[in-house]
């Protein structure tokens, strides 16, 4: 039934409640849409009524007045985040003396605000997603100043965010009637609600419905689309069990998607490489399935695809956390990670139980890509997706493969062995690469250093976010030194040179600025890596880094990268 209404009459009796339920996304809203519903606020016209959009309502029980929030999710907590701000910023006013005076001439109440968006006596009125809930608790509903978000939490950390952006907001308005006009607006703006007690019904209607804030995912697209399937071919009344057992499942994936890096529908899109039967989108691979299975094996057919993506989602999560560690899957995310996904997810399918013959098989894949990328050649293609499709679980025949590949890549013209030999060999190593080839440099030397422990993939790629460990590649001898002339030669070969580059602490590398290496060898002395102590016994052996200095680091670090990346033997 569609209701136009109020926003204010959505919470107008005293016993409604709303819930997120868990196979919704979580909470995603950013500063842009939040900046966006501000600038609202503040143009909207007087007068005028604020339009906030259609929200799609599923009632359980006809008798009690609790719903699941099925579309509006987004809007709907950002309006409760913002009467949790704004209780607290009128509250310092009035600490402070001010006398408050609301739209209608009274005096302002906040405790009605508080009880008909967020808590009235024991009784929560708006609930987000359950992983979340506890958090919203504590810092919107209690108002908690040390309420911490979850760090494994996104959506946590976009409602800490978001409560920061209200918040600014609210205090640069020094105008109380200011804010009070913002809040008339909210609760007055007409809304739309679809409210249905049919489950198989409202997830037709959310089929066809987008999110006013954020447009739907392709994620939330194939979810909607499941469902409705599993109501249009239903033959045996058991439509509802289906829809549910994806609720269940796509709950469980979007709780996945709040602990990995990738995005959601980057996750889908390498699943349906790997597994869908042809190299259409998600959606139509969905759909010839579908048309592919019997009438009464559509069902099964719906639930098999739906536990088949979530444990992708399942492996992605795996594989970021072994690629924080020490794992030739580390190499795999940073060279070519969109090449490698595909596979990736095959191989943990088949052989996740096998954690030695995974990582046999990513070496060869690790080699591959770093041959691939640093090298002369002019690559324009691969064939890991094509591989990732076909491969069905014969670890032999993937090996070689792979092996064939490492040795000759992947067209029968290249010169791929010999090309990357050229590239190392050459005089201009100044690109991204050349920071993983001296990450693995670096683990080389503490390899062989007693004690040594090799710096992990989290510290490499990043993962923290620590602007210590940002790993900058940049020239031992400066391109721009301080009073010191280059020759045109050193710059065009030994400036840009494998053996003239390091990886350096942000700290130290804004500290040399333009000198010239001789003149603070304590920078290279005093690093964590074992590579720039080398370069720091040079120089003190030897009081310059010059042309001879730097030829003789790059044949060291060339030796060890034809090394550590030699095919091995059959």
């Amino acid at each position: 039934m569609l209701n136009p209404t109020k926003f204010e009459d959505l919470f107008a009796s005293d016993d409604a409640t709303y819930e997120i339920p868990p196979y919704q996304r979580a909470y995603a809203w950013t500063k842009k849409q939040l900046n966006q519903l501000l600038t609202d606020l503040r143009e909207q016209p007087q007068g005028k009524d604020y339009y906030l959009g259609h929200f799609l309502l599923e009632r359980p029980d006809p008798k009690k007045k609790s719903y699941y929030v099925i579309d509006g999710q987004q809007r709907l907590t950002t309006v409760a985040l913002f009467f949790s701000c704004l209780i607290a910023e009128l509250e310092k006013r009035i600490a402070g003396g001010a006398e408050l005076i609301d739209v209608d001439g009274g005096p302002v109440e906040l405790w009605r605000w508080q009880e008909r968006y967020l808590m009235r006596r024991s009784v929560r009125r708006f609930r987000t997603v359950a992983e979340d809930d506890e958090y919203f608790h504590r810092a919107f509903v209690k108002r908690m100043p040390d309420a911490e978000p979850n760090p494994a939490r996104q959506s946590q950390q976009r409602l800490q965010d978001a409560q920061r952006v209200l918040q600014e907001a609210l205090a640069e308005e020094t105008d109380p009637a200011t804010l009070l006009r913002w809040a008339h607006l909210l609760a007055t703006a007409s809304v739309s609600a679809f409210e249905e007690t049919d489950k198989v019904r409202a997830t037709q209607i959310f089929a066809f419905q987008n999110d006013r804030g954020i447009k739907l995912t392709t994620l939330e697209k194939l979810k909607a689309y499941l469902m409705h399937r599993a109501y249009l071919d239903d033959t045996t009344n058991g439509a509802a069990r289906t829809i549910e057992h994806v609720e269940r499942v796509f709950a469980d994936i979007y709780a996945r998607t709040e602990e990995i890096r990738l995005g959601e529908d980057t996750v889908l899109r390498y699943h349906n490489v790997a597994f869908g039967p042809s190299w259409e989108d998600a959606f139509e691979n969905v759909k010839r399935g579908l048309r592919r299975a019997g009438p009464d094996e559509k069902a099964d057919w719906i639930t098999a695809y739906c536990d088949s993506l979530r444990r992708s989602f399942y492996v992605v999560r795996e594989i970021e956390h072994l690629a924080a560690g020490n794992s030739n899957v580390t190499g795999l995310l940073f060279l070519r990670a969109e090449d490698n996904w595909p596979l990736i997810l095959k191989i943990e399918r088949y052989h996740s139980r096998d954690r030695a013959q995974c990582e046999a098989l990513y070496r060869l894949m690790e080699i591959i890509n770093f041959k691939f990328e640093f090298s002369t050649g002019a690559y324009r293609s691969h064939d890991f997706h094509a591989v990732a499709k076909n491969y069905a679980g014969e670890a032999p025949k993937l090996r070689e493969t792979l092996l064939e590949q490492a040795h000759n890549g992947f067209r029968d013209w290249w010169a791929f062995t010999q090309w990357f030999d050229d590239h190392l060999q050459g005089n201009n190593h100044y690109h991204r690469v050349t920071r993983y080839l001296l990450w693995q440099y670096e683990n080389h030397l503490r390899r062989q250093s007693p004690n040594g422990r090799p710096v992990a993939g989290a510290d490499f790629l990043n993962v923290w976010e620590q602007n210590n460990w940002e790993q900058t590649l940049d020239h031992i001898t400066p391109q721009n030194p301080v009073g010191v002339t280059y020759t045109k030669e050193f710059r065009e070969t030994r400036l840009h040179n494998l053996g003239n580059l390091a990886l350096l602490m942000q700290g130290p590398n804004a500290r040399k600025n333009n000198t010239l290496p001789h003149e603070y060898p304590e920078i290279f002395s005093e690093s964590p890596y074992l590579a720039d102590r080398e370069i720091a016994s040079v120089l003190h052996a030897e009081g310059q880094w010059g042309e001879s200095q730097i030829l003789v680091r790059k044949q060291r670090i060339v030796d060890f990268a034809k090394a550590y990346w030699a095919v091995p033997a059959n």
